[in-house]
């Protein structure tokens, strides 16, 4: 592949990064719920929008491309002052100060839990009876036991709709491993933990790097013990991009973390990290460590999300390996327990509407409306056309332009099967024959790691149960004893150390709001 094409292609893969959803068959009242305007003129609404702007992409201007398309589509245009994300961090900073001064954008994300303040507060709007109306695309999507968990999270106790949750229909999470190494060491896809060790174990000793070196690391992680998941996993513990979360167990809604599952699994790791077949860097490491000794043709086996593989692992570890094969672990399970792939079909909060008047309400979802509709696919997932691609007898180009002269991308919130499967053959129509290999393989990576995924009883469970607790919502103990117990610093018996001092400190408090939600949601 030429360094032309890959640079192509690298640019299209930054692109499409992150959207997983929005692309089925319209099937619903569409033509009902738009309000066509042919220009923006004195009476057009506009709404002031605040969302991720990561990528280097300029905000919407109320006359910009973005904002006329919608106003042609719905009436209704958008616009957002410059607001940079910082991981969440400033963007946090900069509403708390729209906050302080009474003015809430009228669309944002409510970020880091704070809707739940903003809703007791009567700052947000209440969306129960609007939706279904004005966000038919948002509403009828959604299953109802979804809705019903948001409901059941009101922190007014009124059983209401403050906030559109991101909403994953399918699993974006799972193992991965280097399918090419165990093609040239001869071995087979591991089915059970025994297998998955011996696997580990050539890794480490046979190098299948082909460097002639002994520097392979046969499985890496990250610091505070994350992007491990499926380790984890091995022994029924349900985790979440490396934080215990909550499941049943023994019939009960427990904190993955204090359970005997999750010794077992401590023991396990423990073991490997002993045998350097844990990288024994991991919890020293940070992203961008992390993700060089993974693209440098170090790492044999590591988790993370599907959709964002081939930008973050393809497509670099190409440059230099053009024969690169990377394929999707299946759940594996230790004795005694049933392994799994933790799965959420509710994301955090993605959208909450500032409580100013019904028409700004009104207005408000009916742009959200169009950004989930999948009629609107390319523009939600690609662009604008004109500004972000050109499409020509059915061929669509990606414009090569600078990013900070094109606005910012509405993603839609919602993925299920079919907006996944859409979105893979948009892309291929994209991608030159030479290029589709690698998202033919993201694609087959995500299908594949389906069956290991398990939706667990914890899903939706509200921030509210941790207040007065930062430290329990924070994993800090567990975190603090799960890095000891794995290096060896601490014994495995000081696992019950830990979970002694978790309960004390607030930890039978936090069980006892999170059962009272589960009971009060499956009643």
């Amino acid at each position: 592949m030429t360094k032309r094409k890959f640079a192509s292609m690298l640019m299209l893969t930054a692109m499409l990064a992150g959207v997983l959803a929005g692309c089925g068959n319209s099937n619903s009242n569409n033509e009902e719920s738009k309000q066509p305007a042919n220009s923006a003129s004195a009476e057009t609404p506009y709404i002031e929008f605040w969302t991720v702007n990561d990528q280097g992409y300029k905000n919407f201007e109320k006359d910009g491309p973005t904002s006329q398309q919608i106003i042609k589509d719905v009436g209704v245009g958008i616009y957002a002052p410059v607001v940079a994300w910082d991981g969440g961090n400033n963007y946090l900073q900069k509403l708390q100060t729209r906050i302080a001064s009474g003015d809430l954008p009228d669309l944002f994300i409510p970020w880091n839990g704070i809707e739940n303040d903003l809703a007791k507060q009567g700052a947000l709007a209440d969306l129960t009876d609007l939706l279904p109306k004005y966000a038919p695309h948002v509403y009828d999507r959604i299953p109802q036991e979804i809705w019903d968990v948001v409901k059941s999270s009101d922190p007014t106790g009124q059983g209401k709709i403050y906030y559109i949750p991101a909403v994953t229909l399918t699993s974006d999470y799972g193992g991965f491993i280097r399918q090419d190494w165990l093609d040239k060491l001869g071995l087979s896809m591991p089915k059970t933990q025994e297998e998955y060790v011996k696997v580990l174990t050539a890794f480490r000793d046979q190098d299948p790097n082909g460097n002639g070196q002994k520097d392979e690391l046969p499985v890496s992680g990250r610091e505070l013990g994350r992007w491990m998941d499926n380790i984890f996993g091995m022994y029924g513990v349900a985790m979440f991009e490396g934080y215990p979360a909550w499941d049943l167990y023994d019939g009960e809604l427990t904190y993955s973390g204090v359970t005997p599952n999750m010794k077992d699994a401590l023991q396990f790791m423990n073991k490997l990290y002993k045998e350097n077949l844990l990288d024994n860097n991991t919890f020293l490491n940070k992203g961008n460590d992390w993700w060089s000794r993974i693209t440098s043709e170090k790492v044999g086996t590591w988790f993370h999300n599907a959709h964002g593989v081939q930008i973050t692992a393809i497509d670099p570890i190409a440059k230099v390996n053009p024969d690169v094969k990377i394929a999707a672990l299946p759940a594996i399970s230790a004795e005694g327990y049933k392994g799994f792939t933790t799965h959420t079909n509710i994301g955090a909060p993605t959208w909450a509407v500032a409580n100013k008047s019904e028409e700004t309400t009104i207005n408000v979802l009916k742009v959200i409306d169009w950004i989930n509709n999948p009629a609107n696919a390319k523009a939600t997932n690609l662009g604008i056309e004109g500004m972000h691609y050109t499409e020509e007898n059915g061929k669509i180009k990606v414009s090569a332009a600078e990013k900070n002269t094109q606005e910012n991308i509405l993603y839609p919130s919602i993925t299920d099967k079919e907006s996944v499967e859409a979105l893979h053959e948009l892309t291929l129509n994209i991608l030159e024959d030479d290029q589709k290999w690698a998202e033919d393989m993201k694609y087959q990576i995500t299908m594949d790691i389906q069956p290991a995924a398990k939706t667990i009883a914890g899903d939706g469970i509200p921030s509210s149960i941790y207040e007065g607790f930062a430290d329990i919502k924070n994993h800090t103990l567990y975190q603090e004893y799960m890095t000891k117990i794995i290096i060896g610093e601490l014994p495995i018996d000081a696992f019950d150390e830990f979970v002694d001092k978790w309960k004390k400190t607030g930890g039978d408090e936090v069980t006892k709001r999170a059962r009272a939600w589960y009971s009060q949601l499956n009643k």
